[in-house]
């Protein structure tokens, strides 16, 4: 899951569209909150720039599906400055005669398929269970990341964490949404018996997999199932489907973060981590972490490789100085096989993933020690 620590937020945490007097059926947004956690979601936070600007919104009255077109049947609903906005508007004069309703949603907006016949569409879905199943309700929409690899909040799809269930003509509509790609941060320790000996100097970071190794599209569903007997709904796991990997090569750059910081540690003018004996870092928690986290599709199929570039200062074991080794290149086979929830369907997690920098030899430079990096999985 996109990883969160999440707050909980009340209505007026939200922003919210401004109603005219004629009472416009109007929405307001809480999206998952990313933070290098490892729990499971918690709470959400408010909109923000950098999030999606648009989402598609699917309503219905008194729990009839056949109402879906008479309020909100994926409608385009786009942020404009501090308002969400849609046309042609609702009014919830409209409606005073009804008794409930329920709303659906996903982010970013995306055009349905209207193809005929109906079982071939693969856009976006709001489908009522057949028979046995009335009360079930699936939205699946189709997801394509530009790279196998994203950090950009806007690109990462988001579906509602459970209908909004309004029984008062006038509320808000507020969302909440969970992300649906699950997200991975970066984090820099040394072992033990490294600090003594060496200094390193974290210059890059790439995330690489090899032509039909990395996830970049599928489908999203999840299904809510509503209950008569204590008028209430149940959200069902986020599963993905129809997932296709990437025919070509996928390299992904982890940026640097700048820092305010100590200035010795994270150099923001030359973009680098540093890490060593005149400051060691020997333990997961005070592992430093490298630039914001990434997400991707979560799929057996991602296994990538995490390529780092660094310089190193090394000591004899009196202490002093032997020389400086440039522009080293590591490479560590993840898997995703370290994180046992990792295609469950939970949503809300951002997994910490800890690299240790350990030498095959300890005392011999050699090309051995380029390959000496190790991950660890805190869970």
């Amino acid at each position: 899951m996109f990883t969160l620590a999440l707050v909980g937020c009340s209505n007026d945490d939200f922003l919210t569209t401004q109603s005219d007097e004629a009472k416009v059926v109007s929405f307001s947004i809480g999206t998952d909150m990313p933070q290098v956690v490892s729990k499971a979601r918690d709470g959400y936070r408010d909109w923000k720039a950098g999030d999606p600007t648009s989402f598609g919104a699917f309503g219905m009255y008194d729990r009839n599906f056949a109402n879906i077109d008479k309020l909100f049947s994926n409608q385009r609903v786009e942020r404009v400055g501090s308002a969400w906005t849609y046309s042609p508007a609702r009014y919830w004069a409209d409606y005073t005669w009804c008794q409930a309703f329920d709303f659906f949603g996903y982010m970013p907006y995306m055009d349905a398929d209207t193809s005929e016949p109906p079982a071939a569409r693969n856009g976006v879905k709001f489908e009522q269970g057949g028979e046995g199943h009335e009360n079930e309700y699936t939205l699946s929409f189709p997801v394509t990341l530009g790279d196998a690899v994203t950090s950009t909040a806007s690109e990462v799809p988001l579906i509602c964490h459970a209908p909004v269930h309004k029984t008062v003509v006038g509320d808000v509509i507020n969302y909440e949404m969970d992300q649906v790609l699950t997200g991975f941060s970066l984090k820099f320790m040394l072992g033990t018996k490294m600090t003594a000996l060496r200094d390193f100097v974290i210059k890059g970071v790439k995330i690489k997999g090899a032509a039909d190794e990395m996830p970049y599209s599928g489908t999203v569903s999840r299904t809510y199932t509503y209950a008569p007997s204590n008028d209430s709904w149940s959200s069902g796991d986020v599963t993905w489907t129809d997932i296709t990997n990437s025919t070509t090569a996928t390299e992904f750059t982890v940026l640097f973060v700048d820092h305010d910081g100590d200035k010795t540690i994270y150099d923001n003018t030359n973009s680098t981590l540093r890490i060593g004996y005149s400051d060691p870092v020997e333990t997961v928690a005070d592992a430093r972490q490298w630039g914001n986290p990434f997400y991707a599709i979560p799929s057996a199929s991602f296994n990538p490789t995490i390529e780092v570039k660094y310089d190193v200062t090394v000591k004899d074991e009196n202490g002093n100085f032997i020389e400086t080794r440039e522009n080293i290149t590591s490479t560590i086979e993840f898997s995703n096989g370290y994180f046992t929830d990792y295609v469950s369907g939970s949503v809300g997690k951002i997994h910490p993933i800890v690299v240790q920098i350990v030498p095959s030899y300890l005392y011999v430079m050699a090309d051995a020690d380029q390959r000496a990096s190790w991950i660890i999985v805190q869970e």
